[in-house]
């Protein structure tokens, strides 16, 4: 764990114990907040804070303000992720009763908001107003993504621009928001704040494009639920329209028919889409969109002046090794 990340954990663990004096409850966030990927789990890495803070740091921003705002950011994305699990029936025996989880979810949405009273007292009403504004832009709109999401399991034929816009809906504007989150500790300018946020935008294609990828991996393990529950991914859905065009029934029948679904059905299903080309379709938008962060990063160091800037490129993905 960084210093910087270990500082937001702190921030994390004194915002819950300061809200809640019920003992169990407070443990119930503490342990959600440790869960592998979160900001209190025993490695640490979260990338939420990451992008919080390194896009305040290379901007100029205050580090105790960073430090606050990444706490809220971490908040928030662990609701939704949270939701996210639930959802699409990804909820382990070890994160507890989904039931608890569930309000406990709600309970950490509104510890986000509680990080911008202390940011009020270090930033103003107005700065604190504006990353608020921020967060609650980034979250309403994952949340318009993830009932596309649902919306497209049950909708037989799904674009690939449709598929790529629930994409950008559901993941890019997380990591948008965290993005922007961080520059507004440094700045209040709209043109940056707008870069910033074009920037976590594609950074946050690039990753769920990669994770869809894992769909339809060889490896059983990798897979997840993308299969079972029909999500009309970017990969699954050229696959889907690759298939109609060549009449391929396996893969057409496991999307359109309801009934049994064994896991060599599986297996058969995720080999077509790989063969299909799915794999190598999905890394060239993937690929498109990782130029385009780093074009935005070239400008914001044109509006800025800040060569600094160029250190967001390790918050970009890399798409040759990942695949």
């Amino acid at each position: 764990m960084t210093g910087q990340n270990r500082r937001v954990a702190t921030q994390v663990r004194a915002v819950i114990r300061r809200s809640y004096d019920t003992l169990a409850f407070r443990e119930q966030l503490l342990h959600l907040m440790a869960r592998p990927g979160r900001i209190l789990a025993p490695d640490g890495s979260s990338e939420w804070s990451k992008l919080v803070l390194t896009s305040s740091r290379v901007l100029g921003g205050d580090s105790r303000s960073a430090v606050i705002s990444a706490a809220a950011v971490e908040f928030i994305a662990a609701t939704v992720h949270f939701i996210d699990d639930l959802v699409d029936d990804e909820w382990d025996e070890e994160a507890g009763n989904p039931d608890r989880g569930l309000n406990a979810s709600l309970a950490l949405n509104w510890l986000a908001h509680s990080c911008l009273d202390d940011l009020v007292d270090r930033e103003g009403l107005e700065r604190a107003r504006l990353i608020g504004n921020l967060m609650a832009q980034g979250i309403l709109a994952a949340c318009a993504g993830e009932d596309l999401d649902l919306v497209l399991e049950t909708t037989p034929c799904v674009s690939e621009d449709l598929a790529l816009e629930m994409t950008c809906r559901k993941s890019g504007s997380l990591i948008a928001m965290a993005c922007q989150v961080g520059a507004a500790v440094a700045t209040d300018d709209p043109e940056v704040l707008e870069l910033a946020g074009a920037f976590g935008s594609h950074v946050g294609v690039v990753a769920q494009l990669l994770n869809d990828l894992a769909g339809i991996s060889p490896d059983a393990t990798q897979r997840g639920n993308d299969l079972q529950r029909m999500k009309k991914t970017l990969p699954i859905s050229y696959a889907l329209r690759c298939a109609e065009e060549e009449e391929i029934v396996d893969i057409l029948s496991w999307y359109h028919e309801n009934g049994a679904r064994r896991p060599l059905d599986e297996e058969r299903v995720a080999a077509l889409a790989r063969e299909l080309g799915a794999v190598h379709y999905t890394s060239v938008v993937a690929d498109s969109h990782r130029r385009e962060a780093l074009a935005t990063l070239q400008r914001l160091v044109q509006v800025t002046g800040k060569e600094q800037i160029f250190q967001l490129r390790r918050l970009v993905p890399v798409i040759r090794r990942r695949i």
